[in-house]
């Protein structure tokens, strides 16, 4: 069990709520809600409004792995991610489910709007209780493999408008050159998610730019330039649903000084409307982060990692309060934080920390030690790599 980063997390009535990853190869996911309320995974768009305290499991699915052996797909548009989500029956007041059609534009139909459940039996479809912007909600549901479809004949795709992201990835190579990789997708999670998973296998970093503001169509082509001569390849992408276990399209291309930064944009082949635009500069290059293992018991006996390295944090940790505030509400009561914060020294912080790690368990120890991580990377990488070298001895 591995807990996530705070970019992970649910935000409730209290604050954010941790996701821990169960099974990474499945992408299964389990989060615990504390009390009644409504529940984010801004990550996703995908909330909950639970009545009570509730665990909830949540898997990203494929639709080929279900439509294929359903129904003819061409009669149905795939409209956001799949989700396998349990919970206790009752517990859920409403599920709101995301998707990418662009209803602003006025020009969809909602009735289109359907809620697929795949069960033994094959798909069932369900109206959804209601249609936003962004979502379809369901209320009182019952749960299963799910997600959007629009129900329409194959011709009536490209005047469908959908919300679109762009994701740019970077990689920095010796004598400051850096290879792009560029994509234009439909705004679904599990898609992008794919592609994140599939760029940090080769030490790609995401450089975050914002989207495309204005709907694009299913079907459309577009053209990618830049305002210096670069060899782009392709410089033609089609915007197009691809299931996330395919191969995405994107195009890539190399920059070997940036100089004072680089204009690149997204124009519609048909009519040359620029439909995206990002300024590409010196300071959005990083290298990729050095991988920091999840904490485990079998990686690490019978001590957590924060109690076996507890004198070089003790010593070494200079931002106390950013982790405190990760803590706060979470492991810590509102007493127990504003005594670590009365404490007049940094050592003399942590220590007091320790002094109320000693009754957590290894779930609370885990969040410390996310905490730590996301504050004092650099850190964490090197007691990891020092104990590292000394696994014979431990």
């Amino acid at each position: 069990m591995e807990l996530l980063g705070t970019e992970d997390n649910f935000w409730g009535p209290t604050g954010p709520v941790a996701t821990e990853m169960v099974d990474k190869e499945k992408s299964l996911y389990r989060v615990h809600f504390p009390m009644a309320g409504s529940y984010c995974w801004s990550n996703t768009g995908l909330t909950f409004v639970v009545r009570r305290a509730v665990t909830i499991k949540i898997e990203f699915c494929v639709w080929d792995q279900f439509l294929g052996n359903t129904i003819p797909p061409q009669s149905w548009m795939v409209a956001g991610p799949l989700f396998d989500i349990k919970a206790e029956q009752g517990a859920v007041a409403a599920v709101y489910l995301p998707h990418f059609v662009a209803l602003q534009e006025g020009h969809v139909d909602i009735s289109l709007f359907h809620v697929a459940h795949f069960k033994e039996e094959g798909m069932l479809l369900e109206k959804p209780s209601r249609v936003e912007p962004h979502y379809a909600v369901l209320e009182d549901p019952s749960f299963s493999p799910m997600g959007i479809l629009l129900r329409m004949i194959p011709t009536a795709l490209c005047f469908i408008p959908i919300t679109s992201t762009t994701l740019l990835y970077h990689q920095l190579h010796p004598k400051e050159i850096t290879s792009f990789h560029l994509y234009l997708i439909p705004s679904d999670c599990s898609i992008q998610k794919a592609i994140d998973d599939e760029e940090k296998k080769f030490q790609f970093v995401r450089i975050h730019k914002p989207p495309p503001v204005t709907p694009l169509y299913l079907g459309s082509r577009y053209t990618v330039s830049a305002s210096r001569k670069l060899e782009i390849i392709p410089k033609e992408l089609e915007l197009c649903y691809r299931s996330p276990r395919e191969p995405q399209l994107f195009s890539e291309f190399y920059i070997g000084h940036l100089g004072s930064g680089i204009k690149l944009q997204i124009k519609n082949k048909k009519g040359g409307t620029v439909v995206w635009k990002a300024l590409l500069k010196p300071g959005d290059l990083r290298p990729a982060a050095t991988p920091i293992p999840p904490v485990t018991k079998d990686t690490l006996g019978s001590l957590h990692f924060v109690d076996r390295h507890r004198e070089q944090l003790v010593a070494r940790v200079t931002s106390v309060d950013p982790v405190l505030d990760k803590l706060h509400g979470q492991v810590l009561s509102e007493e127990q934080y504003e005594k670590v914060r009365a404490e007049p020294t940094k050592p003399g912080q942590m220590r007091k920390l320790f002094s109320f790690s000693r009754s957590w368990d290894w779930a609370c120890k885990d969040q410390l030690y996310r905490a730590l991580k996301e504050i004092h990377p650099h850190l964490i990488v090197e007691l990891w790599e020092k104990w590292g070298g000394d696994l014979g001895s431990l």
